[in-house]
């Protein structure tokens, strides 16, 4: 019975947040393979975890974040790239093109700005997801807006 409840609680945070999540991480990573395994991954560890985790949305996201960066610090490492973010071909125009330029940003600030941009998240919400206090995130959020803000306008 233990188990269907998890499976239940997985199952929940899937239907409501599994889309978000996956634009999420392909804003972040710009790589649909990047956001597919991330995502997976995150949803496949949290059935393992079972029971330990309170908060199965903020363990998830936080989850799938953290193994997006560590793929692609990976491919970093294994490629001679520069960038952070090589969105892939025939991926919506304009819009992969705002976040390539996006790219410029630390992943700090890329992922603080997905998760409430795309993500859809409030800084009080990121509390848990980040494990920071609420006033710190917002601190961040404005900055990395304002970083973001003077890439795009010099883009122009």
């Amino acid at each position: 019975m233990q188990a269907e409840t998890v499976v239940e609680r997985v199952r929940l945070v899937y239907a409501s947040d599994h889309a978000r999540l996956w634009r999420s991480i392909y804003a972040f990573s710009g790589s649909r393979e990047v956001a597919d395994e991330a995502v997976a991954e995150a949803f496949a560890q949290a059935l393992r975890r079972g029971d330990e985790l309170r908060d199965v949305a903020a363990w998830v996201w936080r989850s799938a974040f953290a193994i997006a960066r560590g793929e692609l610090q990976r491919r970093r490492s294994t490629s001679n790239d520069v960038g952070d973010s090589s969105f892939e071909d025939g991926d919506h125009g304009e819009l992969a093109a705002v976040l390539a330029r996006l790219g410029a940003l630390s992943p700090e600030d890329r992922e603080l700005l997905v998760l409430c941009h795309v993500g859809g998240w409030k800084p009080g919400e990121l509390a848990a997801v980040l494990d920071q206090p609420a006033g710190r995130i917002r601190v961040r959020l404005h900055r990395a807006t304002e970083r973001a803000r003077r890439i795009l306008e010099d883009d122009r």
